[in-house]
């Protein structure tokens, strides 16, 4: 999972999934990885995380449609 479509991918599967704790789920996961030395593998969830974030925000950008 390291293109950008693949990140928005998950983390639009995350939402669907868990919602508003999708967001602590990706982050819970980027600190496992990380804790057991997988460096990218924390790069890719630290990305999952922020698109996330971005799903949930209640902000859309001027020109942008949600589907």
């Amino acid at each position: 999972m390291k293109s950008n479509s693949q990140i928005w991918r998950c983390a639009s599967l995350l939402v669907d999934q868990y919602g508003d704790m999708a967001l602590n789920g990706a982050a819970i996961k980027a600190d496992t990885l990380a804790r057991n030395g997988d460096e990218e593998g924390r790069s890719i969830w630290l990305k999952v995380t922020r698109a996330v974030e971005e799903l949930l925000s209640e902000d859309v950008p001027r020109g942008v449609t949600r589907h």
